[in-house]
């Protein structure tokens, strides 16, 4: 019995290393000891395509077992956005211990097929808004999927159920996973904010020739991707515009409704003149379908009367450079 388990375990961890989900540890062997034993790898388990498509981070998170003390190794995938009801996914993987033990021996309470593999959900000790999914893929080996829905426990298992058909297409016998489907490039993505005001413009708006990037990788903040000019002018505010494919343009607005709509380049813009109840602020937000759009900010300290009139002049330089919504 005891040299099938060992073929069994051979014959899955050599499919393994064919699909590259496994390693072995490093280090230096003593001599006439056995070779390290293959760790599968659980952060291989989604590409980060897959990840992405599941709207999870790219990469995943790899935590080390401890299967002296019944913890595989396991990889989190987090969600791409911050979100409090669901924790992401996380995918844990062991080639020497069976889903039995790891589950202290508790019987499966549902069984499905799922790309091409059967898995069985557990009962979870944390409560109905947890959920998992394991397959066994020898008797000392198996895969597991846990997702979690706190806002909704009903819905605790639909981010498992889509994510375990891409991970048993990593794993023997698994299906091949469908083409992952992929999202329309939004046409501000392309943009680069700073380019909507030229040095030739920016005399005619008291502003610096050149914008300092902001956003991502942009700056030391970050946030989405926009451009600040500092006025040349000391009692005007700096020019600040922002391309956001996250948030619609009510969203932009802070929820607000409009002062008033401008007519510039053909394009409707929303006018907030007083924008957080700001005297010397003002606004302009241009929507771009239901989630993205473009927010241009300024003031003047001076004469609130005038806190507008630079935003209004720079909006026809900008909409005139603005790809089609």
């Amino acid at each position: 019995m005891v040299g099938g388990w060992t073929r069994t375990v051979t014959a899955v961890a050599a499919a393994l290393v064919l699909a590259g989900c496994t390693s072995t540890v490093a280090g230096s062997a003593r001599p006439g000891a056995a070779p390290a034993a293959p760790v599968l790898d659980p952060c291989a388990l989604l590409t980060p395509e897959q990840a992405t498509f599941l709207e999870l981070q790219p990469q995943g998170r790899l935590t080390p077992g401890k299967e002296d003390r019944r913890l595989p190794p396991s990889c989190r995938f987090s969600p791409a956005e911050a979100n409090d009801d669901r924790s992401g996914v996380d995918i844990v993987a062991s080639l020497s211990m069976s889903a039995a033990t790891y589950h202290a021996g508790a019987a499966h309470i549902e069984q499905v097929q799922l790309g091409g593999l059967t898995w069985n959900r557990y009962p979870s000790a944390f409560g109905d808004g947890f959920c998992n999914y394991a397959v066994v893929l020898s008797e000392q080996s198996f895969v597991e999927v846990t997702t979690t829905n706190f806002g909704d426990k009903s819905k605790a298992c639909d981010l498992a159920k889509r994510a375990a058909p891409l991970v048993a297409s990593h794993l023997p016998g698994g299906a091949p996973a469908s083409p992952v489907p992929q999202k329309p490039v939004a046409p501000l993505a392309t943009v680069e904010p700073c380019d909507l005001i030229t040095p030739e413009e920016s005399d005619q708006l008291q502003i610096n020739p050149q914008g300092a990037k902001t956003g991502d990788g942009r700056d030391a903040i970050g946030g989405e991707p926009g451009c600040q000019w500092e006025s040349t002018d000391s009692a005007l505010h700096p020019i600040y515009l922002k391309l956001s494919t996250k948030n619609s343009a009510a969203e932009l607005g802070d929820g607000g409704k409009p002062d008033e709509q401008i007519q510039a380049g053909g394009r409707t813009w929303d006018l907030y003149r007083t924008p957080n109840d700001d005297p010397d602020s003002c606004a302009a937000v241009l929507g771009f379908g239901p989630d993205s759009g473009v927010k241009v900010t300024g003031g003047n300290r001076a004469d609130h009367a005038k806190a507008c009139d630079q935003v209004l002049k720079a909006l026809p330089f900008i909409t005139a450079k603005l790809p089609p919504a």
